[in-house]
């Protein structure tokens, strides 16, 4: 991670957008949108499916070109943008593509090199502009943290969970989600004025999102992120911008201050836009009363005044989301699936090595683990979609399991939303089909839309959709929230609470985990583990394991120095009585000043191990230096006994 670096503020705008318009196909996606970020701000983009997010970020970018309006990024300001499908050149490694977000890096430290040689030499006003280059350069760097910058390509490249054995590896033959892993490492190594972030979880397993969430705090940048990620949103931002019917609402404060002021603020829009009509209403019925009586001069008047005035907008308030309700099932069993010593392959590979576990009634488990760890291989032997390799899988009575593909491949490319609900369920009628897919935000032409054309978030309300018509008395979840917009995983985390069956779920969305489980599966290096409580309490579970394991590891180093140190005394004492030195108290002195070394050299290497220490650089330089001090003056010391006996 970074270091503590003061940040770089220039109180400036990097980012002003003024009345931005786009329009895509027959719909106006962005409708006069003004949008300003500072200088190391952080702020979040939220919204429903389709709003127009990706389309504002490339358009900021200068992907696509906007109908109208104004862009304007800060002058020399650079911008870091992921590209939802990057390009590789032939034969660049990893590693080397990462580091290429180091290039202005390399080229302000040739350039500090540069003025740096001309100083010596420089006189009058001369000197006076390349000391101020030379500060220019110096507060660039810091910014960049470029004298840590070749450590941070490792340090990313690990954080986002890319294995040290694809580092040498061509880029173009990653999988897709590497692939964007690696875009995203190349532009979080460059440390850009302004970093743009279009969902940056997609493809990071738990411990990959929550590396980036604290790297994003610490990072100098500005960043414009958009994610449906709830915790990456309150732990990351400092104010919120909501796109809603084309236009930036923005609020302060992070994704959970952002609900309640949106709240607030529409009650307090509604209560002015009732008292407004109230008192519309009362003057229209005066006016009437008294036109053409003793009192029409007053009614004119106020039927002038009433002309006149400002007439509020009733407040829009977006209260759509999918209606998720689960058909009734038979009740099971008290045992849902028990696996005994079982082992899982994908492909030539095995994941899962002598696993037992077993899910009751009603429990409710969240499957983690790393990227590639066998999750979902586990899911699905489980919900019975392949069998293990070796061992027993007992399923309880009347098990009926509902399973959920994050790539949504059971839905057909040639169907329609209707189509897909008419071929599970013939029975059916044409009403109750477009009322059940109504549910689902499927209205009006929608229902015929081809499945080809419909986006992520739709295919996954799709596959809802079939789901809970098929009456499961347990469900099989892998990843349901992927690409569900906010609204989305809100009706779908309702519609699971209110479900009386047991749910195993894959998610790395850790609000959905701590909301709904009780346990949690973890699968890591070919072994399951069971952990009780929700996500929060397992990552504090294995945080005090990791916190033990060093605490032991330590007392273990320091009782294996301590062990050494006495055998290095007992060897000296006794070669000090054989010995007859010319000296004597000049040895005992040497032998004191060793002893006094050796003691600095064991508080040193303990400091270094320290959180504190270790995340200031200053200190950690310090005792750096002073160690190499230390171990060369008792280098000398030890040749010099050695010379005296």
């Amino acid at each position: 991670m970074l270091g503590s670096i003061p940040r770089a503020k220039p109180p400036m705008s990097v980012l002003h957008v003024t009345g931005l318009k786009k329009i895509l196909g027959a719909r106006e996606v962005l409708n006069g949108a003004d949008l300003r970020v500072e200088a190391g701000e952080r702020v979040g983009c939220v919204g429903r499916n389709g709003e127009g997010k990706t389309t504002l970020l490339r358009i900021v970018e200068g992907e696509v070109p906007a109908d109208g309006g104004v862009v304007q990024i800060a002058r020399r300001a650079r911008l870091g943008y992921v590209k939802q499908r990057p390009a590789f050149d032939a034969g660049v490694t990893v590693r080397a593509y990462v580091e290429g977000g180091l290039e202005e890096v390399h080229r302000v430290e040739r350039e500090l090199e540069e003025v740096g040689e001309k100083l010596g030499s420089a006189e009058g006003e001369e000197l006076d502009r390349l000391v101020k280059r030379h500060g220019e350069l110096s507060e660039r760097m810091e910014f960049l943290d470029g004298w840590e910058a070749e450590r941070r390509v490792e340090t990313v490249l690990s954080g986002i969970g890319l294995a040290t054995d694809l580092w040498e590896r061509a880029a173009r033959t990653l999988s897709g989600g590497e692939k964007s892993r690696t875009a995203l490492a190349r532009e979080l190594v460059s440390v850009p004025d302004l970093l743009l972030l279009d969902e940056p979880t997609n493809h990071l397993d738990l411990s990959g999102i929550e590396w980036l969430e604290s790297y994003l705090r610490e990072i100098h940048s500005a960043v414009f992120l958009v994610s449906h990620d709830r915790r990456l949103l309150d732990n990351v931002c400092g104010a919120i911008v909501e796109l809603e019917r084309g236009l930036l609402q923005r609020y302060p404060g992070n994704y959970g201050e952002y609900l309640r002021l949106k709240v607030e603020q529409y009650r307090s829009e509604l209560r002015a836009y009732e008292l407004q009509q109230d008192f519309i209403r009362k003057e229209e019925v005066f006016i009437k009363k008294h036109m053409g009586s003793q009192r029409t001069g007053e009614a004119k008047g106020r039927r002038k005044k009433l002309s006149n005035l400002e007439r509020l907008e009733r407040p829009y308030h977006d209260v759509r989301k999918p209606v998720i309700q689960m058909a009734p099932a038979a009740r099971g069993g008290e045992l849902v699936v028990e696996a005994e010593g079982i082992e899982l392959a994908y492909g030539d590979h095995t994941v899962v090595r002598d696993a037992s576990l077993r899910i009751g009634r009603g429990e409710r488990v969240g499957v983690v683990g790393p990227n590639g760890s066998g999750k979902t291989t586990l899911l699905k032997a489980l919900a019975g979609r392949i069998h293990p390799a070796a061992g027993q899988l007992t399923r309880g009575h009347k098990a009926a399991c509902g399973y959920y593909d994050q790539e949504t491949a059971e839905l057909r490319e040639d169907g329609t939303p209707y189509t897909e609900i008419r071929r599970d369920h013939p029975r059916m009628t044409d009403e109750e089909i477009r009322s059940h897919l109504a549910r689902f935000l499927f209205r009006g032409p929608e229902v015929d839309k081809s499945v080809t054309a419909l986006s992520g978030g739709e295919r996954a309300r799709l596959a809802l959709a079939r789901l809970v018509l098929t009456g499961p008395s347990w469900l099989a979840l892998d990843e349901p929230t992927n690409h569900l917009d906010l609204a989305g995983r809100t009706a779908l985390e309702e519609m699971l609470g209110d479900f009386a069956g047991s749910l195993v779920c894959i998610s790395h969305d850790r609000a959905f985990l701590d909301g709904l489980c009780t346990r949690i599966i973890e699968v890591k290096d070919g072994k399951v583990r069971t952990f009780r409580g929700n996500y929060s309490e397992y990552r504090a579970e294995i945080l005090a394991e990791e916190a033990d394991r060093l605490e032991r590891a330590a007392k273990e180093r320091k009782a294996g120095e301590k062990k050494r140190r006495a055998a290095e005394e007992q060897a000296r004492k006794k070669a000090a009585k054989a010995a007859k030195p010319r000296n004597p108290y000049r040895f005992k002195k040497l032998e004191e000043a060793i002893i006094a070394l050796e003691g600095e050299r064991e508080k040193l290497m303990a400091a270094l191990a320290t959180e504190e220490v270790y995340r200031d650089p200053d200190a950690l330089k310090d005792a750096q230096f002073r160690l190499a001090e230390v171990e060369r003056d008792l280098e000398e010391k030890n040749l010099e006994w050695e010379r005296w006996v």
